[in-house]
């Protein structure tokens, strides 16, 4: 995307959809400033409070769907992503982040193997189209 000088075009769309922690500071001019949605996999989840200001301060109005498999999203205290969540909306009371189902994952994982008749772990990016 860089060297396109799309960012305009790209921020009339009435939804755009970013994928983990992928940069718009300092891209505008190419990918556009604004995120309607960011979908993040439980693996990014860190990379995101690294720089927790700018994507739940800065982009306050972004949704955040956050996925990843059962035992990192647990609600129970064992789950080591949901509980980096947890903290996170104490600091960021406004952050509209929501994370999946342990149903969802499993929904998507057969869509997965239906269509490549693979048995694996979720692609990404077959996981945010699936959100649509």
């Amino acid at each position: 995307m860089t060297e396109q000088k799309v960012g305009s075009e790209i921020d009339q769309a009435s939804c755009i959809w970013r994928m983990n922690n992928a940069p718009t500071k300092g891209y505008e001019e190419d990918v556009g400033k604004r995120t309607t949605i960011r979908v993040v996999s439980h693996t990014s989840v860190p990379l995101l409070l690294k720089n927790a200001d700018y994507f739940f301060k800065e982009t306050n109005s972004t949704i955040y769907v956050i996925w990843g498999p059962f035992r990192n999203m647990r609600k129970d205290g064992s789950g080591i992503v949901y509980n980096m969540l947890k903290k996170t909306l104490d600091s960021y009371p406004g952050a509209k982040i929501y994370v999946t189902t342990e149903k969802r994952m499993s929904y998507c994982d057969e869509i997965f193997k239906k269509e490549t008749g693979k048995d694996r772990f979720l692609r990404r990016f077959l996981f945010t189209l699936l959100q649509d």
